[in-house]
């Protein structure tokens, strides 16, 4: 509380907004009668919410797969180190258990959407649609 008493507060207010208005400084300083103009591309490769999904998906499997092998290389070596220790076993077989589970929905989650996919396709739905999801799982 005594921070906020000593005006250090007020100080530090201030600074921050100085430093948030030095770029309005330069846009000023640059402005000329001609405009510049220049263009945003997207660095996500994306056109819709639904890619963007699809991407975050894909992404977020791939980093779970590589997570669970590291974790699995972990337990095996704390098997090793734990000496046949009864408690320490048990608890590295829960460790165990919960990757293999944690795979597997992540896997079958996949696989679901995969399933979903080949369904609609075999159903009759516009070939045009099934090849635009299939797009943005692929990207």
């Amino acid at each position: 509380m005594n921070y906020f008493l000593q005006g250090k507060y007020k100080q530090v207010c201030a600074s921050v907004i100085a430093l948030m208005s030095l770029p309005l400084l330069a846009l000023a300083a640059s402005s000329s009668d001609k405009q510049a103009t220049f263009t945003l591309s997207n660095p996500l490769k994306v056109d819709s919410v639904s890619g963007l999904v699809q991407n975050f998906v894909e992404i977020f499997s791939y980093v779970v797969i590589i997570i669970a092998v590291l974790l699995l290389v972990w337990v095996g070596l704390q098997f090793i180190l734990a000496r046949g220790d009864a408690n320490k076993m048990k608890e590295l077989k829960e460790w165990l258990f919960w990757i293999i589970i944690g795979v597997a929905v992540v896997i079958g989650a996949r696989i679901i959407v995969e399933v979903v996919i080949n369904t609609l396709a075999s159903s009759g739905v516009d070939p045009n649609t099934i090849n635009a999801v299939r797009g943005a799982l692929n990207k």
